[in-house]
């Protein structure tokens, strides 16, 4: 379900009621003014829940279908820049009150693409920034339900698709809940940038993450993705070891991973830099395109069909190696965060502003 408002930056303003409505300052008034301060918690003083509530799939392996030979490939760092603009978003979510035992949770998300005009990052168009209050209206019950919809508050329902009987007791749950339908709401509004971008642009445009669910990324798209996290590393035991060992401007070979009910997508994966204590994931990512229609079958791809995807990985490969100065420090993730998408996220944190 998405959420209901739909923001654009605007010049500052006397505060109203009017121009309260949706924010953070004007959804704690509302729930004050409806249910007392004892529904409220110290909003603003812990830290956003994607922090403290990170759930993590455990490590794995899994298989993928190779589209070029084994062995590693050095990648030219080439003077021009490849990339034109950066396309990132982000979620900040906070317990706010708890009305039945059952946790409200104001989020914030917001997307953008910034694009290099004159060796500056501009905002292409405008970007996107939505608010809204998470609760479950099965635990509340109608009447306050009813009473923070005519109080203007943009409300989403958190068990909407859920059966009284099923509704989770625990607030950890809820609070899971909410937070599934936040992250699904920042990846449609980083879908929808993607989109128009495709549509518009022929420049390159780098997408913080993997593209697999954006079908507007096609073969013909000028963006591609890139993955920073790696809790399933893809290929064979053989496959994986020759991954971990990448040196720096290495890529290993390109390999089509079936993200089903997504669609398929080529992959390979790229050394941005090392590290001096050997750490096999430091400065280790990789990279999602759409694949050509010749090469979804591997018994089918031909030798120039190979040799063009070569061509194709080895040129965005050094495109995204021209891009690891400035170092995005003192981000802790600086090895693989590099600047473009590092300005893109402060952008967005300003914006979203909690």
């Amino acid at each position: 379900m998405p959420l209901v408002t739909d923001e654009r930056p605007s010049a500052a303003a006397p505060a109203t009621d009017a121009s309260l409505r949706g924010t953070l300052r004007g959804t704690l008034r509302a729930l004050r003014t409806l249910f007392g301060d004892g529904a409220l918690v110290a909003a603003g003083s812990g830290s956003p829940l994607e922090r403290i509530a990170i759930r993590s799939d455990p490590p794995s392996v899994a298989p993928c279908v190779p589209l070029e030979a084994y062995g590693a490939r050095p990648i030219a760092v080439p003077t021009e820049p490849l990339v034109a603009a950066f396309l990132d978003g982000v979620q900040r979510s906070r317990v706010v009150g708890y009305l039945a035992g059952s946790p409200l949770i104001y989020a914030s998300v917001a997307a953008a693409v910034r694009e290099r005009v004159a060796r500056r990052l501009e905002t292409w168009r405008e970007p996107s920034l939505r608010r809204a209050l998470f609760a479950s209206r099965g635990k509340l019950g109608e009447t306050a339900w009813h009473q923070l919809v005519d109080s203007g508050v943009a409300v989403v329902d958190i068990t909407a698709d859920v059966s009284d009987e099923a509704i989770p007791v625990h607030p950890f749950a809820l609070r899971a809940r909410a937070l599934d339908l936040v992250a699904l709401e920042r990846e449609g509004l980083e879908r929808r940038l993607a989109a128009e971008w495709c549509r518009r642009e022929s420049r390159w445009l780098w997408i913080d993450g993997g593209i697999s669910g954006n079908l507007a990324v096609d073969e013909r798209a000028t963006a591609f993705g890139v993955v920073k996290s790696h809790t399933t590393l893809y290929g064979s035991v053989e496959q994986v070891e020759s991954v971990l060992t990448l040196k720096e401007a290495e890529r290993s070979p390109a390999f089509l991973v079936g993200h089903r009910p997504r669609r398929a997508v080529a992959s390979w994966y790229l050394r941005l830099r090392t590290a001096a204590g050997g750490d096999p994931l430091h400065g280790l990512v990789r990279v999602e395109i759409s694949p050509p229609v010749d090469m979804l079958d591997p018994d089918q791809i031909t030798d120039d069909a190979r040799a063009r995807l070569t061509a194709h990985c080895d040129r965005l490969s050094a495109g995204i190696l021209a891009e690891r100065a400035p170092l995005s420090l003192p981000d802790p993730r600086w090895d693989t965060l590099t600047y473009g998408i590092h300005a893109c996220e402060m952008y967005l944190d300003a914006l979203v502003g909690i």
